[in-house]
């Protein structure tokens, strides 16, 4: 058990326990440890524990690196700080709350179930659990560094919780050891901390962003010499994308996508945004996951709607409750536009011809016109010392200390998709958007990919040997939505996409323990996936129920059938 011998301080038995704790674990990585001792400036003695992954970076505790942390603080009495830790070379006062925020953001999934299940928890210096002040005694300059916890437990170590704590540290490390994926790549991920850390108070080391984990700024980084001005990092270059690129990228399901593929990685490579047209189901938002994965760029996703103004897409002022008061002052609150660009994830906008774009995009027309622009918002952010800063975003001067920045990566990207199918809402872009952006159609698969997609789909339809209902929707689905002309929606100029056909085949495999007639099936189906894409097609109300009836055999479509089209295209009696 090696967590009593760290607290009786035995290093040779923590090595010999903690080597066969890590073995127990089933670890993707290797994982090493580093242990010391120091005298808190307050002069209380302290030890600590890290135990990390071997061979990430070239110091464990670099910057933006997670790790695990088992701090020991103490007397009267001495308890045991466990948690995950970020790497960072000093500790000032909002930076390491910047940096712990980015991170805890970007594992939620991960620091989420110890926070639920186990316990732990985030807390700022100001609400810390400093058990050994005494009176006058100031702390701050050690809860700054237990804010660079991005969650951590305090116990008081015992015979009787020994078992305990060391099952929450084996939880810690194998939560580490699952972060290290999700950081990747993680000089990209160092270089977004760096940023978000330093701020305004740069080092006095020149540091291109991208070498967020040379030794000059994880090992040392002290604070500029006085009367010297901060050097402002360079930005760096765009990546090379085209180096990386597989040849043969992983389209997953996707048919026919090889060429807007291309056209899509070389207009975000050429320094523009991308607004990918399409029917509906046609894959457009597939295509732009898949892209961002290749490159590969983290991304989010997000569905424009027509409520959307620019308090959605760049922030506002909202209401915070304030720890321990009542107050709840207005503070500049990030959109998703906003939020994306300080995480540097590209942005994926689905169904982005929902929106008024010219209404909701506000402020963020200037920074999608590229050359590296910046604007100041009219808005102030609050502070850690309860001052107010102007919100600026993009790339701002790093020397303007009154000025809250939202960086722009000038490689930041944002992927739109619109449907060219909604005439309701078709084309209700200006110029001055649809010249920020490459427009890149994309149609839909040719009739031997469509039929190809849709015998890969009805294979759950398929019985032993009684193949009737799998043969029957099969053709049937063919018939309507792959046949390019003649009869089916090809006639009338209407095909979608696969997505939905293929929504509609596993609708029928759990609808048919109900239901055995093919025809009454696919009906049912299309009433639930195929009709609410007409809305406001009424002209072509009777030829729709038309074509539809004869490809399902039919004299005409039952009346509530075509009284449910109706309701959708929005034809009167």
């Amino acid at each position: 058990m090696f967590i009593e011998e760290f607290v009786v301080d035995d290093p040779v038995a923590v090595n010999e326990g903690l080597e066969a704790f890590l073995a127990t674990l089933n670890l993707k990585r290797d994982f090493a440890w580093s242990s010391g001792a120091r005298d808190l400036p307050t002069g209380v003695p302290s030890r600590f524990l890290d135990i990390y992954p071997e061979g990430i970076v070239d110091k464990y505790d670099s910057f933006g690196i997670v790790y695990v942390r088992l701090w020991l603080v103490g007397p009267n009495p001495t308890r045991l700080l466990m948690g995950i830790f970020l790497g960072a070379a000093r500790a000032e006062q909002a930076e390491p709350r910047r940096a712990a925020n980015f991170v805890r953001h970007e594992l939620e999934n991960l620091i989420d179930p110890l926070e639920r299940e186990r316990g732990f928890q985030y807390k700022t210096w100001g609400d810390a659990d400093i058990w050994w002040r005494e009176d006058g005694m100031s702390v701050r300059a050690v809860t700054r560094q237990f804010e660079q916890f991005m969650t951590y437990k305090a116990v008081t170590p015992n015979d009787g919780n020994f078992d305990s704590i060391e099952a929450d540290i084996g939880r810690l490390i194998a939560t580490v050891d699952e972060a290290m994926d999700q950081l990747e790549p993680l000089r990209e991920f160092g270089k977004n901390i760096l940023l978000l850390y330093y701020g305004e108070n740069l080092p006095t080391v020149a540091v291109a962003a991208g070498d967020a984990f040379a030794d000059g700024v994880a090992g040392g980084g002290g604070a500029a010499p006085a009367g010297a001005e901060p050097e402002v990092p360079k930005p760096d270059p765009e990546p090379d994308w085209f180096s990386t690129l597989p040849d043969e990228p992983d389209l997953g399901d996707l048919r026919g996508m090889r060429e807007p593929y291309e056209k899509v990685v070389a207009a975000l490579a050429a320094g523009k945004h991308v607004l990918l047209m399409g029917a509906p189901g046609v894959g457009k938002t597939e295509l732009a996951e898949a892209v961002c994965r290749t490159i590969p760029q983290p991304y989010d996703v997000v569905t424009a709607t027509s409520d959307w103004t620019s308090v959605h897409t760049i922030g506002g002022y909202m209401p915070v409750p304030q720890p321990g008061s009542d107050a709840e002052p207005l503070d500049f609150i990030p959109g998703v536009f906003t939020e994306a660009m300080a995480a540097n994830k590209w942005l994926i906008i689905d169904e982005m011809n929902r929106a008024d774009i010219d209404k909701a995009f506000g402020e963020m027309f200037t920074l999608l016109g590229g050359k590296r622009k910046s604007i100041m918002l009219p808005y102030r952010k609050r502070q850690d010392d309860g001052s107010y800063q102007r919100v600026v975003l993009g790339m701002a001067n790093t020397q303007q200390a009154d000025t809250h920045v939202y960086a722009l990566d000038p490689g930041w990207r944002l992927i739109g998709t619109m449907n060219t199918f909604d005439k309701a809402s078709l084309f209700q872009m200006s110029f001055a958007f649809s010249r920020r952006v490459a427009v890149i159609d994309i149609a839909i698969p040719n009739e031997a990919d469509y039929r190809a997609i849709l015998e890969t789909g009805a294979a759950v339809l398929q019985d032993g040997d009684d193949n009737a209902l799998h043969d029957a929707v099969l053709g049937q689905l063919a018939a309507i939505f792959a046949v390019e002309t003649g009869a089916g929606l090809g006639a009338l100029g209407l095909r979608v996409g696969p997505a939905i056909p293929l929504d509609m085949i596993r609708f029928i495999d759990r609808m048919r323990r109900f239901e055995d007639d093919p025809a009454k099936l696919v009906l049912t189906a299309l009433e639930s996936y195929l009709f609410p894409q007409f809305e406001g097609r009424h002209e072509q109300t009777a030829d729709i129920a038309a074509s539809l009836a004869g490809t399902l055999g039919l004299q005409a479509l039952p009346d509530e059938s075509l009284a449910r089209l109706r309701a959708f295209t929005g034809a009167m009696d």
